[in-house]
């Protein structure tokens, strides 16, 4: 079985500012959302500014984070968490 190599820096990178952009539409700081994730807030940053890859089980729960925001529940789309592109905040 052939793996796959981690993601890139750059990914991380934006994966982390699409992270941040969420966190802060729905008014939460970084304990908050650390908290609901049930991570340390140094984790927290560390994913905001890609030096650290989210786990698929906190994307979710941040997808379902978003979900609660009448907004974000019609406007937020996997292909805009994971890539950047599709529905988004912006974009």
């Amino acid at each position: 079985m052939k793996r796959k190599s981690p993601p890139s820096d750059e990914y991380l990178q934006e994966l982390g500012h699409r992270v941040r952009i969420i966190r802060t539409f729905l008014k939460l700081d970084q304990k908050e959302m650390s908290k609901l994730l049930k991570i340390g807030q140094s984790q927290m940053s560390k994913i905001e500014s890609g030096r650290s890859a989210p786990t698929i089980q906190m994307l979710t729960k941040i997808k379902r984070l978003a979900e609660e925001n009448d907004y974000l529940r019609d406007n937020l789309s996997w292909e805009w968490i994971l890539e950047g592109k599709g529905k988004g905040i912006i974009g």
